[in-house]
């Protein structure tokens, strides 16, 4: 796919899934085999669509994976209100689901910034794996910034795959916050991501683009913060969930 976005108009169709990879004690990453491939930009995302006890139900989903890479991939956490959370983390390999996309204007493309910061938490991670698959693929040397905030030791997404992704990327950092209790992880930081650690952090970082995925909350916050260092509104994109 070429750095524009192309314009698909969405469509329903059947996506079989391919293989579930489990990422924490309630996530599970899906990797889904479309009937109909279709191109995404970075960091879009589907509808899926499901017949639950009598009920029609539709629920948004970021895509996890790069468009450079051959499968779509969605990361579902089950939330405090399950209905389709659950109904997926039940399915099987082999199972179909209806999903239709891709849609949404929280993108990014080379020659938009000259550097990225990504800032993510719980499942809000899902549009940084994209982001940093993507760098790697395209062997982009562009500075990047992962900020990501869990509650919890065991509820961090991607644990393992973020470092590795990191590490094969010139010019990325990551820095993984905990909220209540680390648990068994070690070198993490503790605490929210709040004004004053971003001062510390960005302080090189004001003509980046921000890219921030999370609860409702959460962004706000990150917003807020933001705007007071210095970041003008539209370097910043946002992604609200739940």
């Amino acid at each position: 796919m070429n750095e524009m976005v192309k314009k698909n108009k969405p469509k329903l169709q059947l996506a079989k899934i391919l293989k579930i990879n489990r990422e924490t004690k309630d996530t599970h990453t899906l990797t889904l085999q479309l009937s109909e491939p279709f191109e995404w930009a970075l960091a879009q995302f589907i509808m899926v669509q499901a017949e639950i006890d009598g009920k029609s139900v539709r629920r948004a989903y970021t895509i996890s994976s790069s468009p450079t890479r051959k499968n779509l991939e969605i990361t579902v956490r089950q939330t405090d209100t399950p209905t389709m959370s659950k109904y997926l983390n039940e399915r099987e390999v082999g199972d179909y689901l209806n999903i239709k996309g891709p849609y949404g204007r929280f993108i990014w493309k080379v020659g938009m910034s000259e550097k990225v910061v990504c800032i993510g938490a719980g499942s809000g991670i899902t549009p940084t794996r994209a982001f940093l698959q993507f760098f790697i693929d395209k062997k982009l040397e562009i500075p990047i910034k992962v900020l990501y905030s869990c509650s919890y030791g065991d509820n961090v997404i991607f644990r393992n795959e973020l470092n590795e992704l990191i590490d094969q990327i010139p010019n990325a950092s990551y820095s993984l916050s905990i909220t209540r209790d680390k648990m068994e992880l070690d070198n993490v930081r503790t605490g929210r991501i709040d004004e004053a650690f971003m001062r510390t952090e960005l302080t090189d970082w004001k003509d980046a683009y921000y890219y921030l995925c999370g609860a409702p909350s959460f962004v706000n916050h990150m917003i807020t913060h933001l705007e007071n260092i210095g970041i003008p509104k539209n370097q910043i994109k946002k992604e609200k969930w739940g």
